[in-house]
């Protein structure tokens, strides 16, 4: 049974059980006693269902089973970053990863709110942030072997270059997802301009 799913069913048979109560108290008609508590059931189930959330945004209806699995995917790599960064020892990497973390929430705060735009960042969900968590996974895991000499320290080292490229591929997809709001911007102020030089 998956998190989450142990009080999904609790409050699914409470619902049931507390409806099939009433339908009988007040002598309901047997077909209602018979599909009155199993609606309920189901509709209690569903409803209490945990929501998955990014940053204060719930992780919902994305375009189709296919996005919404990306975007599941992209959330897992995001917990790995979160829970990193708490845990990470290293000054260097542990500021570029808490970088990725709060770069990786905006993204997924933007395509919350632009859901048609999630195709668009499929590469930076299934490469980028994947990418991004695997590398703090693995220093991580190098980090508390404890194990010391020169060859760690090269690994650290790139560590910290890997991550530092990451950060810059995250702004840029991040710009690359923004290009429709930054054109509206440049269409306004340019129709702005226009109009204002008319009016002189």
């Amino acid at each position: 049974m998956k998190p989450g799913e142990g009080k999904q069913l609790l409050a699914g048979i409470a619902a049931g059980i507390g409806t099939l109560l009433l339908t009988l108290v007040t002598r309901m008609p047997l077909p209602l006693v018979c599909a009155l508590p199993i609606g309920a059931y189901f509709g209690a189930y569903m409803a209490s269902k945990p929501r998955v959330r990014i940053g204060g945004i719930a992780l919902s209806d994305a375009n189709g089973d296919d996005m919404r699995q990306l975007m599941k995917e992209g959330y897992d790599d995001l917990v790995v970053l979160q829970y990193a960064s708490n845990r990470i020892k290293e000054p260097a990497i542990r500021a570029l990863t808490e970088s990725l973390y709060a770069r990786g929430v905006n993204i997924y705060e933007h395509l919350q709110q632009n859901p048609d735009k999630i195709s668009k960042a499929r590469r930076f969900i299934s490469y980028y942030l994947d990418t991004a968590s695997g590398i703090v996974a693995k220093y991580e895991n190098l980090s508390r072997s404890r194990v010391q000499g020169s060859s760690v320290e090269r690994a650290t080292e790139e560590v910290k270059q890997g991550l530092s490229v990451l950060v810059q591929a995250f702004d840029k997809e991040f710009e690359h997802l923004m290009q429709g709001e930054i054109m509206d911007i440049k269409t306004e102020v340019k129709v702005l301009s226009q109009t204002f030089r008319m009016e002189e």
